[in-house]
């Protein structure tokens, strides 16, 4: 069978694509090795916010001194409820658009030919969408029951009473939140200075002390040195605790490593970097200009929203030679962890990694009431910079409840193409009561015209 183009993996960034192209009139298909809708649909995005949802509820309930109580398997429950709805939508469109969807292992042969376990198709054009798997910790593998990932967490049988995260990126203080709000008594190990390493200190520090008031242990430049499952626990030894933690589960939140060994890449010249990610060119090709390759297979930041937008770029450049590819700065980068963070441009860290001089500002949110309302005490939003110009902005960061939602209007401050001068953000009627409100505030405290803010002469 041949094909205009075969998409290698089904998640956000391979269906993307393959409706993409069937939509404007390719023959197209799509290989999946293990279920439609990827790491997103399946173990990701999806099962995590249904935890997500009923964690925020918790937190509001218990605010005004209620009560509750839950069934864990009607979490489970409902979360592979909306999983199936997903699968089955996603079915749904490919057959709408005449998408053949295979399943099976598929590697790459020389001259555009794929094997997927005993069949072979060929297509002009393929796109490889094969996304990552977790990363275990060395020597330690995942076994499902006591040693744990994102692909176990979302679907176990019973409530644990005690678990161990190991990393405090962002699965692991997403997780953390969540199962805390449920009741398990939860611990997180961080080898690096702070949890969030990737993040500045204030944005890290404000996460440690709001997990922390929600009953999160948080370890920091800590280093596990044995790991030791049983039928019945885990017994864990670690650099910064006398003696070892006892858990039921050890969550292993390291990081992921990409899905490229044994899929053919060598064959095809495909190129990659030294941690495996498909290298890839403008229009998301690889070194080899028949294949491209979207989504966490090429690496970087891992996200879903980005994925979306490289797997339509992606089948632009098939269709119409379009080299486009997205400006990563302007991907909002966004953690769901009860008192959200999202941010947009660059953190401090990286400008002073470039030897770029700025400024900041940063205003506390809790002036406004849909803030107070929401979270309490915490919350704020830092502007990064320019030392000369305070219109060119570099970064925004907002630790916030729904900063996940509000950072998408923060965009026309870092992008040419939506730009809006920080005088008419000031008097645009953002609706009261909401978080909405801190583009206002920000900009109105940038101009120096602070209304919430006493700003001395």
């Amino acid at each position: 069978m041949r094909y205009d183009a075969v998409v290698i993996g089904s998640g956000v960034g391979g269906y993307s694509t393959a409706i993409s192209l069937a939509r404007n009139g390719l023959r197209v298909a799509i290989i999946e090795k293990h279920l439609v809708g990827g790491e997103c649909v399946n173990y990701g995005c999806v099962p995590s916010k249904v935890f997500y949802n009923l964690a925020e509820a918790i937190r509001t309930i218990e605010k005004y001194d209620g009560e509750w109580r839950i069934n864990w398997s009607s979490i489970v429950r409902r979360a592979q409820e909306i999983i199936d709805d997903m699968r089955s939508g996603l079915k749904y469109l490919f057959d709408g658009y005449g998408i053949d969807l295979y399943e099976g292992y598929a590697r790459l042969r020389a001259g555009g030919r794929i094997v997927i376990d005993r069949k072979e198709v060929e297509a002009e054009r393929i796109v490889i969408a094969t996304g990552t798997d977790p990363k275990p910790l060395p020597l330690i593998g995942f076994d499902g029951e006591r040693i744990i990932n994102n692909r176990h967490i979302y679907s176990l049988e019973e409530k644990p009473d005690r678990i161990l995260i190991i990393g405090g990126g962002v699965i692991g203080v997403e997780t953390a939140y969540y199962l805390s709000k449920l009741g398990v008594e939860t611990t997180i190990i961080e080898a690096e200075k702070h949890i969030l390493p990737s993040m500045d200190l204030d944005v890290a520090a404000t996460l440690r002390g709001f997990l922390k008031e929600h009953g999160v242990r948080i370890y920091e430049k800590c280093l596990v040195n044995r790991v030791e499952p049983s039928d019945e626990e885990v017994r864990v030894k670690a650099s910064c605790i006398d003696g070892e933690i006892v858990v039921d589960k050890v969550f292993i939140a390291i990081g992921r490593k990409p899905n490229t060994n044994n899929i053919g890449l060598e064959e095809n010249n495909i190129e990659v970097d030294n941690r495996g990610f498909i290298k890839i060119r403008e229009g998301y090709e690889t070194s080899n200009p028949k294949i491209l390759a979207v989504g966490d297979v090429t690496g970087g930041v891992l996200l879903a929203h980005k994925a979306i937008v490289e797997g339509i770029y992606a089948a632009e450049n098939i269709l119409y030679v379009r080299k486009k590819i997205l400006n990563p700065l302007l991907t909002p980068k966004i953690f769901f962890t009860g008192l959200e963070i999202a941010y947009i441009g660059y953190t401090e860290r990286e400008l002073r990694g470039r030897g770029i001089r700025y400024s900041k500002k940063r205003i506390p949110l809790t002036v406004l009431a849909a803030v107070r309302i929401k979270t309490g005490k915490r919350g704020y939003v830092k502007i990064l910079h320019d030392r000369d110009d305070v219109g060119k902005i570099y970064g925004v960061e907002i630790v916030a409840p729904n900063a996940s939602e509000i950072i998408s209007l923060y965009l026309p401050l870092l992008s040419d193409k939506y730009q809006l001068d920080l005088y008419t953000m000031a008097k645009t009627p953002l609706p009261h009561l909401t978080v909405a409100e801190s583009l206002r505030e920000i900009a109105e405290y940038l101009i120096g015209e602070p209304i919430h803010y006493l700003m001395r002469k």
